[in-house]
């Protein structure tokens, strides 16, 4: 991550070059409109390098929880309810919970952080999302 950070604001300063030259005349001054962007654009790229290294060093169990809590929080959302068939889960949701001893591990890890838990409806199988998660949604 050092070696990413290091190049930033030499990288900031060649965006703001560029984005000057595209919008402008070579040869006049850039302003500080396109520092900013420039600056702006190298912040998220920093952060999405840091965001894909740090994963690497997450055990593999809990970044599929981590993956899996965001799928199903939207998908709760989307659907306007607070659960989601593990039907659902297997055929639509993250590859890492497709198979159902992935599935469990997942649940057991979000079950213990109180974000979401198995139960059964009459015969099926759903997940319930923990209501706080979602807001004013049920």
């Amino acid at each position: 991550m050092r070696d990413v950070a290091a190049k930033a604001a030499e990288n900031a300063a060649r965006m703001a070059a560029l984005f000057h030259v595209l919008e402008h005349n070579p040869t006049s001054a850039i302003s500080s409109e396109e520092i900013q962007a420039a600056g702006r654009n190298v912040r998220w790229h920093l952060n999405e390098a840091w965001r894909l290294l740090a994963d690497m060093n997450t055990p593999t169990a809990l970044a599929s929880a981590i993956r899996f809590d965001a799928w199903l929080c939207n998908e709760a959302l989307a659907n306007n309810s607070d659960h989601v068939p593990t039907k659902r889960i297997y055929q639509f949701g993250p590859n890492c919970v497709r198979d159902s001893r992935d599935l469990r591990a997942a649940l057991a890890i979000l079950a213990e952080r109180g974000r979401a838990q198995l139960q059964k409806v009459g015969r099926r199988r759903v997940v319930v999302i923990n209501p706080a998660l979602l807001g004013d949604q049920s």
